[in-house]
């Protein structure tokens, strides 16, 4: 301990300038040198020393949970998306034997494909290996789920078709059938492209869903300029390959037309001068009359006047007829005369239809209750509706909660709020009724604020009374404000912290009453929407949503500001060190060199 103080006391010595003049620069030297090695040799030590305690630590926590495999209730998550992920981030694996199952082995930050698209973004800054998100302690089987047995609670998979190789020992496909039980399922598979039938699209469009389909339309876009360059190359061939279309004004849609456009303005315009400034189009494709529908108005407008300057055409109230390999058959709604538009790249971001396995699930419990042909209805718990034993749960864009309507059961909410039986509510009933109600039904939100002004308003006659009918009057602009939750990654992302955090409340799994528990049931919570609009700036709205924005009355922001917000959230929302490193090293590489051209 002695001598460590005293190498602290020359050090402190020596930087102050105090040091003996007669000591020789040699002797200064040596001595430095030698404080440097120890230095290093104690701060490596401290790290191989954390290194294996981890690992000690780590072993035996898997060692412990192996033990009790067989014990404990077997939870197995299908899918590795959004909701799935912060379900296993969540879950707690000492109570329960959890098994993930995918065809996919990462996690894909799907708001970012558009950037990928387009080379902003590299692939491996929006991927991040399942195993290093979930830990040792969940077991990962990189697998198809092809059909789920409900009587039997047994799972039927299939082997990865992308590991099947001649490398695999699998002589028998038989082989690559598998069977699981499960105690508990959690579907979290997603959904996939809906073409709406209209022809052609399977074959010829291109779908911004997976990071194979972001590589294909880097390459085609590639592609098009190169070919475009061939000097036997027509003047109406040269336009037909630098047409590129998006159908879909949707965020998906909007970001991609806007990335697409700072690809062509900022970097292809240096190498291919004349074809961007002759040849070169981009038209969006919208079926209603205005894009981003989902976001405030203004902001939609804000959008297509930006588009506009950015010279990218927006076509709303347009359909697609059929997509051609050459060329696309559009039609406006407003006329009956169809349109050719020749073009080489066309990206389908239209929307979202449930996946086989959805609907085989349906067709297993029945049509008769699971009517809703977008996905797997469920309860204000995320159960599956039509389970005898409420063991299957679904979350994010495989399923729909079934939004219960006060005025269903209006006659009941009245007699059991009717505490006095006086054939009215009093002002402590109605707050009554809508405090203990709020979470069975969440359109009641809309009064948790002002109960009193809302009583104010429907008592008309100042009885102080609440009647039948005026609280039929009450419930009905309640339920107005019922709506279908939508297929983001921010719904799914909470409905699977959510489900983590119920399971890991519940003491008996197969407890069926969560209602008689004093459980709450699942409520979604807007934070706002966003989107990139290319040129550096980006659209944000607020409205709905409830953050720190509120403070200063600001429902949406756009432009260069909101364009800071938009790379800081998501910037937050990368789920590791090493892609949020990734991340702002690729947007920084971007500024400085720009994107990388080349087709790889």
């Amino acid at each position: 301990m002695n001598g460590i103080k005293s190498i602290f006391t020359r050090n402190l010595t020596l930087f102050s300038g105090r040091s003996n003049n007669k000591t020789s620069f040699g002797k200064r030297l040596k001595r430095n040198l030698r404080n440097l090695i120890l230095f290093n040799i104690i701060g490596i030590g401290t790290y191989y020393g954390y290194k294996k305690y981890h690992q000690y630590q780590l072993i035996n926590l898997i060692n412990n949970s192996n033990k009790n495999i067989g014990t404990k209730p077997r939870l197995i998550v299908l899918g590795t998306g959004w909701g799935a992920v912060s379900l296993l981030k969540h879950i707690d694996t000492i109570k329960y034997e959890v098994i993930c199952i995918s065809p996919r082995n990462y996690f894909l930050m799907t708001p970012l494909l558009p950037s990928v698209s387009v080379g902003t973004i590299e692939t491996r800054t929006v991927i991040e290996s399942i195993r290093s998100l979930i830990g040792p302690c969940i077991q990962f089987i990189e697998a198809n789920c092809i059909n789920v047995d409900v009587n039997t609670k047994k799972i039927i998979c299939s082997t990865n078709d992308q590991i099947k190789t001649t490398l695999t020992s699998i002589e028998n496909s038989n082989q690559s059938i598998f069977n699981i039980d499960y105690d508990i399922l959690i579907l979290a598979i997603g959904s996939e492209n809906n073409t709406f039938n209209t022809p052609g699209v399977e074959k010829y469009a291109n779908f911004l869903k997976e990071i194979p389909d972001a590589r294909r339309i880097r390459a085609k876009i590639s592609d098009a300029f190169e070919l475009a360059m061939i000097p036997t190359q027509t003047i109406e061939e040269k336009k037909r390959l630098l047409q590129f279309i998006i159908v879909g004004g949707g965020p998906t849609g909007v970001e991609f037309a806007a990335e697409l456009s700072d690809l062509i303005h900022d970097d292809l315009k240096n190498y291919y001068p004349q074809l961007v400034s002759n040849d070169v189009k981009i038209t969006l494709i919208q079926s209603t009359d205005h894009i981003l529908s989902t976001m405030d108005k203004k902001i939609s407008e804000y959008t297509e006047k930006h588009f506009h300057r950015e010279n990218i055409e927006v076509l709303t109230n347009t359909r697609v007829k059929e997509v051609k390999e050459r060329e696309v058959i559009i039609q406006s709604k407003n006329s009956n005369e169809q349109r050719i538009i020749p073009c080489s790249v066309i990206v389908w971001a239209t929307g979202i239809q449930s996946r086989p396995l959805t609907n085989q699930i349906r067709q297993l419990i029945g049509l008769n209750i699971q009517h809703n042909r977008m996905g797997l209805l469920t309860d204000q718990y995320l159960r599956v509706k039509g389970i005898s034993d409420q063991s299957i749960f679904a979350l994010g864009d495989c399923a729909t909660i079934e939004q219960l309507k006060l005025i269903d059961k209006i006659q009941l909410l009245f007699e059991e709020a009717d505490t006095d039986h006086q054939d009215g509510l009093d002002l402590q009933e109605f707050h009554n009724l809508v405090q203990n109600k709020i979470s069975q039904y969440p359109q009641l939100e809309i009064f948790s604020t002002s109960i009193e002004k809302a009583f104010t308003e429907a008592d008309k006659e100042k009885s102080g009374y609440l009647t039948l009918s005026t609280l039929r009057l009450i419930l009905e602009k309640a339920d107005q404000k019922i709506r279908t939750l939508p297929a983001t990654a921010q719904v799914a992302h909470q409905q699977g912290r959510y489900l983590a955090n119920l399971l890991n409340q519940i003491n008996d799994f197969k407890l069926n009453n969560f209602e008689q528990e004093n459980l709450k049931a699942f409520n979604y919570k807007h934070k706002g929407s966003l989107a990139y609009i290319g040129g550096d700036a980006a659209v944000l709205d607020f409205n709905d949503s409830k953050t720190i924005l509120d403070m200063f009355s600001l429902k949406s922001l756009s432009g260069r500001s909101a364009l800071y917000l938009w790379k800081s959230f998501y910037l937050t929302e990368m789920f590791t060190g090493r892609t949020k490193a990734l991340l702002a090293f690729d947007w920084i590489r971007t500024h400085i060199y720009g994107r990388d051209i080349s087709r790889y």
